[in-house]
């Protein structure tokens, strides 16, 4: 079956919804942080300033809006000299490739291992950087401000030796450092996953403030203050949009794999005759032999993977669709391969299990990189992309029901319409959730808490300047 791109679905006035829905889904996009970041030290400042003072207000914008600037931008620019420091070390041009893998894929198995470490010390020694500047070096930087803002003399400078390594040395010992998968797992998560990324390094930032604080009213603040705030920050938005959605029965689909979706069930529905709802499940999910499927599921005991010639062995009429779904991921170890979803959907038949349909979703979704073997894709992703489109089917047959009428391509554009704005309205509530949890309810408890502990509002910071 081949799709028809002139038909893509048209959003009208929704497009507005969802190019901003997309960063959204994506893992590592900068501005939805960037939003939340500049409604916190906004909040925060404000609140800071109604109870401390210009003092306090100065040390919470400094020490927030510093810290957002850091990991949104600061952190790639530390990787992208650490790997103008790698092409001088290692002579290679070339760091355009991901350090993570797993059973489906492995971009590491082909290339140079030593372009490998060297790509995973920049990741995470660039992530460590940043977390210690932030926990240790910012607060010395806020209280010098603070200071000097007070007028105060005595400046105490400390200096500390650092012992650097030659630049010939360390190129002729670089091959003895020892690696784990689990290390280049963890520098493509750091990379790749901005929630990972800051969950990890918020543990040494919580450190490095609590460490420098100047007393033991400041040091019970900032501890509350930031262990509370790393719920909002990394967790709250996708448990509240996953509840509103549970809440509407809504899909928590990407907006591009929707738009391939609609685009393949538009060409589907014009040359089908549908009676009901039922009849669209059928034709969609597919059903396969029963016999076929447990077949499959005792290839599968034990394996995450199996070969295509595997497969074809046992299923040889099924060997062309095989060999077209197994083009979904790279080869690994100069083997093709298919997962055991990939595997159901070659049996199975319906329309969203054509693996020209699902190379499409995946084009569209990864801008082509599920075809490169220097990309990670990670499994879990794949699964999640393959699983939203099932439960999309399934919103567009029990909503069909529910109005008691057929599906057809007016119906299934209504209905996409109707989740994009939804899904892109849960996710500004769930954004605007967290900006007050992080920005004005969490500075309310921590000046309540400062009240009790010190019986006024006065900035705890600088009780020893005075």
């Amino acid at each position: 079956m081949r799709i028809n791109h002139s038909n893509r679905i048209n959003f009208g006035n929704l497009s507005l919804f969802s190019s901003p829905l997309s960063m959204f889904c994506n893992s590592n996009a900068t501005i939805p942080t960037l939003i939340i970041e500049s409604g916190v030290t906004a909040g925060r400042t404000f609140e800071a300033n109604k109870k401390g003072g210009k003092i306090e207000a100065s040390e919470r914008f400094v020490e927030q809006g510093t810290s957002a600037l850091i990991w949104i931008y600061g952190v790639k620019l530390l990787q992208k000299m650490g790997e103008k420091l790698g092409k001088k070390i290692l002579k290679r041009d070339d760091f355009n490739f991901d350090v993570g893998f797993d059973y489906l894929r492995n971009p590491l198995e082909s290339l140079d291992k030593n372009a490998i470490k060297f790509k995973t010390i920049n990741l995470l020694s660039s992530a460590a950087v940043a977390t210690l500047f932030i926990g240790f070096g910012l607060p010395k930087i806020n209280h010098f401000i603070t200071k000097k803002m007070l007028k105060k003399e005595n400046k105490k400078k400390q200096k500390e030796h650092i012992k650097v390594i030659g630049f010939e040395e360390f190129r002729k010992n670089f091959k003895d450092i020892s690696f784990t998968s689990n290390l280049y797992k963890l520098a493509n998560i750091f990379e790749n996953n901005s929630t990972f990324r800051l969950l990890v390094t918020d543990i040494g930032v919580v450190g490095g403030r609590y460490h420098n604080a100047r007393n033991k009213y400041e040091k019970k603040e900032c501890l509350f203050r930031d262990i509370a705030s790393i719920y909002f920050y990394l967790f709250s938005t996708s448990h509240i949009v996953k509840l509103l959605n549970k809440l509407t029965s809504n899909t928590d689909i990407d907006p591009k794999v929707l738009e391939a979706t609609v685009d393949m069930l538009k060409e589907r529905l014009k040359k089908s005759n549908l009676t009901d709802s039922h009849n669209f499940l059928s034709k969609t999910l597919g059903s396969g032999r029963l016999g076929d499927l447990r077949k499959i599921d005792e290839l599968f005991k034990g394996r995450k993977i199996i070969t295509l010639d595997e497969f074809k062995k046992e299923f040889f009429e099924f060997a062309s669709k095989a060999e077209a779904m197994s083009g979904l991921q790279p080869e690994l170890n100069g083997m093709r391969i298919l997962n055991k979803t990939q595997a159901k959907d070659v049996v199975k038949g319906g329309w969203v299990s054509n693996p020209e349909f699902l190379h499409d979703v995946m084009n569209r979704v990864t801008k082509g990189a599920y075809k490169d073997k220097k990309r990670y894709i990670s499994a879990k992703k794949v699964e999640k992309i393959r699983q939203s489109i099932n439960e999309f089917i399934l919103q567009l047959q029990k909503s069909a029901e529910k109005k008691n009428c057929t599906v057809d391509s007016s119906f299934v554009e209504n209905l996409a319409k109707n989740s994009i704005r939804k899904s892109f309205a849960f996710y500004s509530i769930a954004t605007a959730i967290s900006i007050y949890a992080l920005g004005f309810l969490i500075p309310k408890i921590q000046y309540m808490i400062r009240r009790k502990l010190t019986n006024n509002d006065e900035f705890v910071g600088i009780k020893d300047y005075k």
